[in-house]
């Protein structure tokens, strides 16, 4: 279906006489978009399948309220503003099922300004103008000087070790491609690009990240256990060692070390 179409369609949905056969027919427009998606986001087709239901019953919700904020006005197709809301959908089931990731200690500490700027700039790398669009309902007064001057503090406050961490949970919770949403999992804004990057990029992320993955497998117990505890849980040496049985944090370094420079070589 055309854009042309769509306008029609989502006026036929609002009609509760008309809902059922527009809702119908844009399930049979739709769907392979929707199901491409679905499969995009998840490991196989059984979690696809249960993601484009998720998707389906979301879009449906509150006389398809999500549906209807698409403006024909704007500069995004339909059908690229259609794969960003299903997407943030995915990622939000993925997240009610696994649970958000813990933040970073030193991150505990943030005033609560701080924290919103650090989730929306650096966790999930909305823009400034994006940012300071989430920021607006409760932080008026702020503008893009002073934005920017704490981003750099908190970009300044990350270890190297950090940010591969904060890259890797972008790679593993979002996927192939990587959409920024609002509180209520939309995009923020309806006029949007296509943020997806191309194939040949994508094939490669998935070729590394499988690669990442047998390397990772064909590990001794203990020097997967050793990268879990420093990289997933952040423990210091220190606390590695002590909970190791290891002699002291400088072996405990050595170790990792040695793990590390295998995987590079495996990689």
């Amino acid at each position: 279906m055309s854009d042309r179409g769509v306008a029609p369609l989502l006026e036929a949905l609002q009609s509760a006489k008309l809902c059922d056969g527009a809702w119908a027919e844009f399930l049979e427009s739709y769907s392979p978009v929707l199901y491409q998606t679905a499969r995009a986001c998840t490991s196989d087709d059984d979690a696809a399948a249960d993601c484009y239901l998720h998707i389906c019953e979301r879009l449906c919700r509150n006389g398809f309220r999500r549906l209807l904020k698409f403006k024909p006005e704007g500069v995004a197709s339909f059908t690229t503003w259609l794969r960003v809301v299903a997407r943030n959908l995915c990622f939000d089931r993925h997240r009610s099922q696994s649970g958000r990731p813990r933040p970073f200690k030193a991150m505990q500490r943030l005033s609560p300004l701080e924290i919103e700027i650090y989730e929306s700039r650096i966790v999930h790398g909305a823009s400034q103008e994006e940012t300071l669009h989430r920021l607006e309902s409760r932080f008026p007064d702020v503008g893009l000087s002073e934005l920017s001057e704490i981003e750099g503090r908190l970009q300044g406050s990350l270890s190297s070790r950090q940010q591969w961490i904060l890259a890797t949970r972008k790679r593993r919770e979002l996927g192939p491609s990587l959409a920024v949403a609002d509180e209520e999992g939309e995009p923020l804004g309806t006029d949007v690009a296509d943020p997806r990057p191309s194939q040949e990029t994508w094939f490669a992320d998935q070729q590394m990240q499988a690669q990442l993955q047998r390397s990772l497998a064909s590990l001794p117990a203990q020097e997967r256990l050793l990268l879990q505890l420093r990289f997933e849980q952040e423990l210091s040496l220190d606390e590695i060692a002590r909970l190791c049985g290891l002699q002291d944090p400088q072996r405990v370094h050595r170790m990792l070390a040695a793990v590390l420079k295998k995987l590079r070589k495996a990689m």
